[in-house]
């Protein structure tokens, strides 16, 4: 009886850490997380312009018929840029995570000759899929950063 009562606990304990796994993060919001992000101290360096999504969209290589809504910033002196897009389906979020680390690679080759100082910002760059949205961060401080997306 007492080896019964054990395995039942036992058994017990495991599912309920199982439904403690936790859920996935939620989407990306374009708009309200790329202010946030802006405005978090000491994240960016340089000040950031933002860029409408057709311009982005041709910028990064991404099917415009497949995002929903976007919220694009870049530098015109240094490496930091933001990029978040929500897309119609999980699976276009996934084909724009290859392009942007695309956009990466060819950023860190770009900046090699003239900005050297910037690739550090490029090594450390953030690109995150969350369901059917993505982001990308280049920035100057990583600490708030990693903060926002554990939270």
């Amino acid at each position: 009886m007492k080896k019964l009562l054990c395995g039942i606990l036992s058994l017990t304990l495991c599912l309920s850490l199982t439904a403690c796994g936790g859920k996935d993060p939620d989407p990306f919001s374009p708009a309200r997380d790329a202010a946030q992000l802006r405005d978090m101290e000491g994240v960016f360096a340089t000040g950031l312009i933002q860029i409408d999504q057709p311009t982005a969209c041709a910028l990064y290589g991404i099917d415009e018929t497949t995002v929903t809504e976007s919220a694009v910033f870049g530098s015109a002196s240094s490496a930091e840029e933001l990029a978040i897009f929500a897309f119609s389906s999980e699976d276009a979020a996934k084909t724009a995570q290859t392009q942007l680390q695309y956009r990466v690679e060819d950023r860190t080759e770009e900046l090699r000759s003239y900005l050297p100082d910037e690739l550090p910002k490029l090594e450390r760059a953030v690109i995150q899929v969350r369901g059917a949205s993505i982001l990308l961060v280049v920035a100057a401080d990583y600490g708030p950063v990693n903060d926002f997306l554990e939270g």
